[in-house]
C-alpha cells in the first residue's frame, strides 16, 4: 500500500512540476493570439502541444479541454488576471 501511496505521489509531483514549467511558457507563446478575448475567459493550454481552448466559466473551460484532450496535463489561465491567475490540472 504504502509503495502504490509513493509511486502516486511521485506521479503527481511530475506532473505538476512538468504544467509549471511548460504551461507559463505556452501561455507566453500564445499570448499575442489572446489579446481578442474578452476580460475574464478562461483558457486551458494542452502542456504537450499548446493547443487552447476556451469558456466563460472554469467548469466550461475545463468541460472542453477534456473533451477535447482527454485526461492530459492541462494549464488554466484567466484573461486579464481576476480571481483565478493560473495553475496546472490534470
Amino acid at each position: 500500500m504504502d509503495d502504490d501511496f509513493e509511486k502516486q505521489r511521485l506521479h503527481l509531483d511530475a506532473v505538476t512540476e512538468f504544467a509549471a514549467r511548460t504551461g507559463p511558457a505556452w501561455l507566453e507563446e500564445i499570448e499575442p493570439q489572446l489579446t481578442k478575448l474578452p476580460k475574464g475567459t478562461f483558457i486551458v493550454i494542452n502542456c504537450e502541444t499548446g493547443e487552447y481552448v476556451v469558456g466563460k466559466r472554469i467548469s466550461e473551460a475545463c468541460d472542453a479541454f477534456e473533451k477535447r484532450f482527454g485526461k492530459t496535463v492541462g494549464w488554466m489561465h484567466e484573461i486579464g488576471g481576476g480571481f483565478f491567475v493560473g495553475g496546472g490540472i490534470v
